[in-house]
């Protein structure tokens, strides 16, 4: 292999962070090709060899090795996309956990009013929805409790379905 034409710098714990970036499953397909790309260029893979490899324009492997250059690790991740804001924010993420720990009955329709009222935020049912589940929520409906072995809390889930047997919440999956 001929000597790269361009050579940047890479130190020994750069090479290690470029590694874990690479192997970790986590991290954005484009970062980890990124993260790739420079471990190679820094084991002297010239510009043409490195676009010929990941199958990309020579061009565009000159400007990863700038952004390496110009911001370091960081500069591997794409930046955030130009566009609309998320409509819900950490607030509301709150507001929803602390509302739904208290009382779970809540339809996503009126937590969807709530939200409005709280916040002045306009969120669909159907969106709020989507929203819970990304939050780990799921909706349950009521629905009796086995008899198979008769216990106090099998019995008190009993008693308790039979005072309100179509009472559906949204309970939280996990942590």
């Amino acid at each position: 292999m001929g000597r790269p034409a361009r050579q940047i710098v890479i130190s020994d714990e750069e090479e290690l962070q470029l590694h874990e970036l690479e192997l970790d499953g986590q991290t954005h397909p484009k970062t980890r090709l990124r993260a790739s790309l420079l471990r190679l260029h820094r084991a002297g893979w010239t510009v043409a060899q490195l676009a010929a490899r990941f199958d990309r324009n020579v061009q565009a492997v000159h400007n990863d090795l700038t952004r390496f250059e110009q911001w370091g690790l960081a500069g591997l991740a794409d930046g955030r996309a130009p566009g609309k804001a998320p409509v819900v924010t950490p607030e509301i993420d709150c507001f929803l956990h602390e509302t739904l720990l208290r009382q779970p009955f809540w339809t996503a329709s009126l937590l969807s009013d709530a939200v409005a009222e709280r916040f002045q935020v306009t969120i669909g049912s159907r969106a709020m929805i989507n929203h819970l589940h990304r939050l780990g929520y799921s909706w349950e409906r009521g629905c009796p409790p086995t008899l198979g072995t008769l216990n106090a809390r099998s019995i008190l889930q009993h008693i308790e379905f039979s005072e309100n047997p179509e009472r559906p919440s949204w309970r939280r999956k996990g942590p």
